[in-house]
């Protein structure tokens, strides 16, 4: 970490790196005030949730590296706010949805193909990955019970078709035994 001393005694973080740390929990919406930092590096740990809405008031943001942690959700709309971003990386996480999609991040995406690797549920324009409503946030529950009642549906059909067979099977077997 650097710090930039201001003329008023303050400090200025312009870089933060804590990657391979061990980190677990969810990003503070606290580090988003950090609006003159240059460089932020959080790889390489354990954190979980989503990535901070506000993520985009980090407007000096120049390099941010959130790969290889457990986050999850969307992609924050907000990050295609951060025109002086040269580097990023969000790959091997559990992100979810559409790509936000401008000019800064599609340059990048051209730059680093890999930046959204390991998030298999991401779709949109630059991925190859069309988004449809089974990629919507919250559709794998509804496909899963959706399925969950067509097998529940095709069982109870079988049950019904065999049993009829069944009870035809019983009566001429009866009918022939008389005979």
């Amino acid at each position: 970490m650097k710090h930039k001393y201001g003329s008023h005694g303050t400090v200025s973080v312009v870089g933060i790196d804590l990657s391979l740390n061990q980190l677990a929990g969810e990003i503070p919406d606290e580090i988003t005030s950090l609006s003159m930092a240059l460089n932020l590096n959080l790889s390489w740990n354990h954190l979980s949730g989503k990535i901070p809405e506000s993520i985009g008031s980090m407007k000096s943001l120049e390099s941010l590296d959130l790969s290889r942690n457990n986050l999850s959700g969307e992609v924050p709309p907000s990050l295609s706010d951060l025109t002086y971003l040269s580097y990023l990386d969000l790959s091997c996480n559990n992100l979810t949805g559409m790509v936000p999609s401008s000019r800064q991040l599609d340059t990048l995406y051209t730059e680093n193909p890999s930046m959204y690797y390991g998030n298999n549920d991401l779709c949109g324009p630059p991925l190859q990955r069309t988004c449809s409503v089974n990629n919507a946030p919250g559709r794998r529950n509804q496909q899963a019970e959706s399925k969950m009642g067509s097998d529940l549906a095709f069982f109870y059909y079988g049950l019904g078709s065999g049993s009829v067979v069944g009870l035809w099977v019983v009566l001429f077997a009866l009918l022939f035994k008389k005979a």
